[in-house]
């Protein structure tokens, strides 16, 4: 008895690559003269209809447009030779809801906006002449999916088929026991009459055969199997392909040629795990978005290679294609450069940000349809092995209904769906667990929900945890503090994947997320959590997951066997055995290149270089696939020294009192210390200017006051000098001990001695997977140097043995403050790698004036041997010394005189204004607030531009802003926007922001004029305006720069089940020894 089916099947035409004679059947529209209105109006896409506003447009492209439909128009031309066929529009991507009509005529209709559909316009478009196109759009972020808007993102084509044409291609492989031998099943079908089916295969090398001729009646639903013996198989480290071709034949003639690419490859589940071609599999994966800073979701062939490309520069194997279908392309591409996929359909956060529409049956067929089109378009390839049936939604009948299609339609492949805690035990469930951001510590093979409160039975069932490890980004303050957090998340992936790799039934996982979200218009709201910034540039996570996810792993130091040296190796390979892999190394003044050694994929074993060990030599390797994918880099120091600090003082400096202050002075250098503070005020070596202050005790996570002296004295010893100094921050008490050498060695002691604040809770920032860890993020001391020392150098530890040259945790390099002057526009693409960056509006808002440095010279350099801060690379600096425990980082500072307080006689208030305290989370430890329409607060300064800093708060309103009394921004939001109810206290308000500035300002006297709107921000509680400071810009503006050396960091807003350090706990008692030099440090 035949089976029922459970939903219709669509059609997709397979886009032919000849017909008839006509050697180029399908055409671009995408260079159209394109159109667009954003309100039509009614009747707009009669040729008559007038008030029809157009302007000119480009496609792809993401549109914002207005909650009603919208229209696009063009003119399609129809080729004279075309007159004898069947004329096809194929639209790869609309979003949402599209009408389409030629001449006025209506001649479809289609719903979702990331699947490809057709629509047959021949009765409608005479060859040989001009027609109008328009389409009627309308965007539905509401319905079933949060990413139905933006109109035509993907390519719209012209074709023409035969009048008997093919209707259908598909191929299925099965293989035998052995995966030795394998059948080839063909789906096709015939649309437009009878007619004669040629079908053939042509190998990766190698000549097409016949596989057979069929005759086909119109609509016939055709399947026939082939032995195929011994194919090539097909997977992502040998992704060889197969060329199927289908010819329609009418009348001996041809006039149809259509292919796929298809793959030999086959799934199976057994229990927990997952095989392919009898491999047991580990997914190393990604989350991918269709993502561009000016085409949003909209983006180009040429992007889309690039991503694949880059994904597999980063050893990633398999991509989500969260939360929605990819682009055509995109799986072709897949399918030849080797990646797994998760093919996801576009259905997103049911019961979250839309309404619960799982169970709600007039919404089956917008689920049934776009999922069926899903399924029709993207079966037959290979790189397609699950399907995912919604992202983070609750299940339902209509989800249930899906599940049950893919397993009829398409029993080769899986399926998946989150939240799987959702489905209930008597349902027909997906085949994979989803698991979204378990903690890295978590066991990675239980069945539980994403906050892992609820949990499954344990039973057979595969874990994919589809989202991961995600990549640094609601951790805002911890991004602003310090770009090195970047670097830091490399400890997650390593750990995570670890545990991954050796865990029964876990399939893998996909980090979150492969390109940073960020397009124009999304402003400070934008989403940077991609290993790859917008604009495609490599970020210091990308080298942590190709690291991470190197099916090459090297164990332990490197040892003699011999006249060999010898290293541990594990093949984390799912398909490859090391002797395929090329490994080319140098070692001293040999090299060479040989094969690996004889491992299957889970096996360890030595890997011998031939070359004799000498102690001190550095040996290189690098291992390339057998399709010449270089997978890893490898760098072995043999019997490395292990850098340490200098054994003792070398000799005692000179020391003077100085009208109640020290001089101390020694071989070339010179300190001065304060009479009232104790502290540094100067340090000279050979003249030249090196410190300008310190020691600061150095602790984020609490708000000090301002450093007190409460006694200062010092005392000379045979072998240094020393320095003892006590004091205060507010209730936090400091003993500082310094002892200095006459060659400039400084240690200095530094000790909480009275701590009456608890270290900082642990705690839920909302509702969801934001936790802070608790403790600290740094502890340390800091100095000042000169504003005009530009760079900094570093030799230091490190999560790898090899980093390129452009990352921000290299081994050893140097940093310069300030990367090129010239600086691309929103929508140029920038001119520089991402480490050298120093303004980023998505962190610091859409006026962010930079000031931090590079990304590369602000970023903490961990674990350090040596860093310092110099005049270049060469000239005289302050230096850091450490066994490899210590950390440092540069902050820079504005100049105190270019600094105006809310309270100076150049800020001008009128209106009610309030004084509120803040304590030190502001400058002055108080900002100034009003709720009232018209008040305002002017800043009169002189200089070329001029920044207003305030908190964003819960309280926070809209403003407007002038200079020089003009208009610049007509409605600044000053609100913090919650995501979920439940915030918690300190997350309410971000204090010290950047909030408006102007820049490029003619030299002089000018004003900077702020409005209380009287209206609440966006999310916001209140209306209220603050004021704390201004910072003005000029010639001199930049301050001294911090060189802060930390103890202890961490970052523990990182969450998202990410790793953090046990939380860094400050009570009386704590203290911690610091090493400096004056002058540079050669390696020792």
């Amino acid at each position: 008895m035949k089976e029922e089916r459970i939903w219709p099947r669509p059609q997709i035409i397979p886009l032919p690559r000849q017909t008839m004679e006509i050697e180029r059947p399908v055409r671009s529209l995408n260079e159209a003269a394109w159109k667009i209105c954003r309100n039509p109006g009614a009747d707009f896409w009669r040729e008559e209809a007038e008030d029809v506003l157009w302007e000119d447009t480009v496609i792809p492209m993401q549109q914002s447009a207005s909650s009603e439909e919208y229209a696009y128009a063009c003119d399609l031309e129809i080729p004279e030779e075309w007159a004898a066929g069947r004329i096809f529009l194929r639209f790869d991507g609309v979003n949402c809801l599209t009408r389409v009509f030629v001449d006025g005529n209506a001649v479809g209709e289609h719903y979702g906006g990331f699947v490809s559909w057709d629509c047959e316009i021949t009765q409608f478009a005479a060859t040989g002449g001009r027609h109008r196109l328009v389409l009627g759009v309308r965007d539905d972020p509401g319905g079933i999916c949060p990413f139905h808007f933006g109109g035509i993102i993907r390519d719209v084509s012209l074709a023409v088929l035969p009048m008997t044409y093919l209707g259908r291609l598909h191929g299925d492989v099965s293989f035998d026991e052995a995966y030795m031998d394998a059948e080839l099943t063909v789906h096709a079908a015939l649309r437009g009459g009878n007619g004669h089916l040629s079908l053939s295969l042509c190998p990766p090398q190698g000549e097409e055969f016949l596989l057979g001729e069929e005759e086909l009646k119109e609509g016939q639903e055709f399947s026939a199997s082939y032995p195929i013996n011994a194919p090539v198989k097909w997977d992502s480290e040998h992704p060889n392909l197969y060329t199927l071709t289908a010819r329609v034949m009418k009348d001996g003639a041809c006039m149809e040629i259509a292919s796929r690419r298809i793959g030999f490859r086959q799934i199976r589940r057994e229990g927990s795990q997952v095989y392919l071609n009898g491999d047991l599999l580990k997914l190393r994966g990604i989350n991918r978005h269709d993502i561009h800073p000016v085409t949003g979701r909209a983006i180009t062939h040429e992007l889309v290679e690039k991503d694949v490309r880059l994904f597999k520069e980063a050893n990633i194997n398999f991509i989500r294609t969260s939360h929605y279908p990819p682009r055509p392309d995109f799986l072709d591409l897949c399918d030849e450069y080797g990646i797994y996929v998760e093919d996801e359909t576009a259905v997103a956060f049911l019961g979250q940000e839309i309404d619960c529409r799982e169970n709600d049956p007039e919404f089956t067929g917008k689920f049934m349809n776009q999922f069926a089109e899903l399924l029709e378009r993207d079966r037959s390839h290979p790189s397609v092995i699950l399907w995912s049936l919604a992202n983070e939604s609750f299940w339902g009948r209509n989800l249930a209904m899906e599940n049950a299609y893919a397993h009829q339609e398409d029993p080769g492949r899986l399926t998946i769906f989150s939240y799987p805690i959702t489905q209930q035990e008597e349902d027909d469930r997906a085949d994979i667990w989803s698991m979204h951001y378990a903690a890295w510590e978590q066991d990675p093979a239980a069945l539980v929900d994403s906050f892992d409160r609820s949990c499954h039975e344990p039973v057979p069932w595969p874990v994919l945890h589809d989202e991961s490890t995600h990549i640094p980004c609601y951790d805002r303050t911890d991004q602003r503090r310090d770009p090195g957090v970047r670097d830091f998340w490399g400890e997650t992936i390593s750990r995570f994947w670890d545990k991954l790799w050796y865990a029964p039934g876990v399939l893998g996982c996909a980090i979150w997320a492969g390109v940073d979200e960020v397009w124009q218009g999304k402003g400070r709201w934008g989403a940077p959590w991609g290993i790859l910034d917008g604009w495609r540039r490599k970020k210091p996570e990308f080298w942590h997951v190709r690291k991470a996810y190197s099916p090459i792993r090297l164990e332990g130091e490197a040892s003699t066997c011999g006249e060999a040296v010898c290293l541990t190796v594990e093949n984390r390979f799912n398909h490859t055995n090391l002797r395929e892999v090329e490994v080319t190394w140098r070692c001293g003044e040999s090299s060479g290149s040989m094969k690996g050694p004889d491992l299957a994929p889970r096996e360890k074993g030595s890997l011998l270089i031939p070359v004799p060990y000498q102690k001190g030599d550095v040996l290189t390797l690098e291992f390339t696939d057998p399709f010449g994918n270089k997978v890893e880099d490898a760098c072995r120091q043999l019997d490395a020294p292990v850098p340490g600090l200098p054994a003792c003082m070398a000799g005692a400096p000179s020391l003077r009192e100085e009208k109640g202050g020290l001089i101390v002075e020694g071989d070339q250098f010179r300190l001065h210390f304060s009479a009232e503070t104790g502290l540094i005020t100067a340090g000279y070596v050979q003249k030249e200017l090196v410190l300008t202050g310190g020691p600061y005790l150095h602790l984020t996570g609490l708000a000090l006051a301002p450093w007190k002296a409460d006694s200062f004295r010092w005392e000379g010893k045979p072998d240094c000098a020393e320095v003892f100094l006590y004091g205060s921050y507010g209730k936090v008490r400091v003993r500082f001990e310094i002892r200095i050498d006459r060659t400039g060695f400084m240690e200095t002691l530094y000790e909480v001695s009275d701590m009456p604040y608890a270290s900082p809770r642990r705690l839920a920032m909302r509702v969801g997977d934001d936790t802070d860890s608790g403790g600290y993020e740094e502890v340390g001391i800091r100095f000042l140097v000169p504003g005009e020392m530009d760079t900094l150098s570093w030799k230091k530890r490190g999560l790898w043995d090899t980093y390129p040259d452009w990352h921000i945790g290299r081994l050893q390099g140097s940093a310069a403050k300030h990367g090129p002057k010239d600086c691309a526009g929103p929508d140029a693409a920038p001119d520089r790698d991402w480490q050298l960056e120093e303004r980023d509006p998505v962190l610091f808002g859409p006026f962010d004036t930079g000031r931090r440095g590079t990304r590369d010279f602000a970023s903490l350099k961990s674990r350090i041997f040596r860093a310092s801060m110099g005049y270049g690379e060469k000239g005289q600096a302050f230096t850091v010394l450490s066994d490899g425990t210590d950390s440092v980082r540069a902050r820079l500072t504005h100049n105190p005189d270019f600094i105006i307080n809310n309270e100076d006689p150049r800020v001008v208030y009128h209106g009610s204004w309030q004084k509120q305290k803040t304590g030190y989370s502001s400058m002055d430890g108080t900002e100034l607030w009003s709720n009232r329409k018209g008040d305002t607060c002017t800043c009169h300064f002189s200089g070329t531009g001029c920044a207003w800093i305030a908190s964003y708060d819960i309280l926070g309103g809209m403003a407007e802003v002038r200079v020089d009394g003009r208009l610049m921004e007509d409605s600044l939001s000053l609100g913090v926007r919650l995501l979920t109810p439940g915030i918690a206290r300190g997350y309410e308000k971000d204090p010290g922001r950047l909030v408006y500035a102007a820049e490029g300002l003619p030299e002089g006297e000018h004003t900077l004029t702020i409005t209380v709107k009287g209206e609440r921000a966006p999310g916001s509680m209140g209306a209220y305006v603050f004021v704390d400071h201004f910072l003005v810009f000029g010639e001199g503006d930049y301050g001294d720069t911090q060189l802060i050396i930390d103890s202890e960091f961490n970052y523990p807003e990182l969450s998202w089940g990410c790793y953090t350090k046990p939380p860094i706990r400050v009570s009386a008692g704590y203290s911690r020894r610091i090493y400096t030099r004056l002058g540079r440090e050669v390696d020792y």
